[in-house]
């Protein structure tokens, strides 16, 4: 099924590139604010410990332009996401969940000014490494560093799918800058565990890039 869902992306792409007006590329970078949602029977005792936690992206994209009010934006971001927790018995004790994710948006933009776009389209992320991580500071996972940590790459998927949408500002003189929130479908948690809980991520974006145009 994820395959499938790979090949069609890259069909429609493909597709698409062959009807183009212009092409676009640039770096961009930003900040993640990301947190893990829980449901199932110990959801409850899940969230009131997860806290939002900070960390970053960067990468590439390319902006396909077809019309002056209609682009697709195919990006390809190194970005890290997953949760922080604190604890009721131990207020010095902070352990964080950091997930880092090789990750494909495909964005659809609306232009809805030359300048100010609406941005929503899917995204794939293929899971690089997963763990939980002991933590003394809020602000620790910025850059993914680690402390006393234990790998979760086995209980966690390998894939995760989202939706994502949100607002994108570029200037005439190709400054590009964009907030959005994706939504994950996918459990993060393997399906053949023994648990009760289905954790999905949240994470909203401040991305800051530039256009050559």
């Amino acid at each position: 099924m994820k395959k499938k869902v790979l090949i069609v992306l890259f069909s429609f792409l493909a597709v698409n590139l062959l009807h183009a007006q212009d092409i676009y590329f640039g770096p961009k970078v930003g900040l993640n604010v990301s947190h893990l949602m829980a449901s199932g029977d110990d959801a409850e005792g899940f969230n009131d410990t997860s806290k939002m936690q900070f960390s970053s992206h960067f990468g590439v994209f390319a902006e396909v332009v077809f019309t002056d009010f209609f682009s697709l934006q195919p990006e390809l971001l190194y970005s890290i996401k997953g949760s922080r927790f604190t604890h009721s018995d131990n207020d010095d004790y902070r352990n964080s969940h950091v997930y880092k994710y090789l990750s494909l948006p495909i964005i659809v933009k609306y232009y809805v000014t030359k300048e100010i776009s609406i941005e929503l389209g899917p995204e794939v992320a293929y899971l690089l490494s997963a763990r939980e991580v002991e933590k003394d500071g809020f602000f620790s996972t910025f850059y993914g560093q680690e402390a006393s940590s234990i790998d979760l790459k086995d209980d966690t998927q390998v894939f995760d799918f989202g939706a994502t949408l949100g607002l994108g500002y570029l200037t005439k003189t190709g400054f590009y800058i964009s907030l959005r929130y994706n939504y994950g479908l996918l459990n993060a948690f393997k399906t053949d565990l023994d648990v009760d809980t289905v954790l999905k991520n949240g994470t909203a974006q401040l991305s800051f890039g530039f256009s050559f145009q």
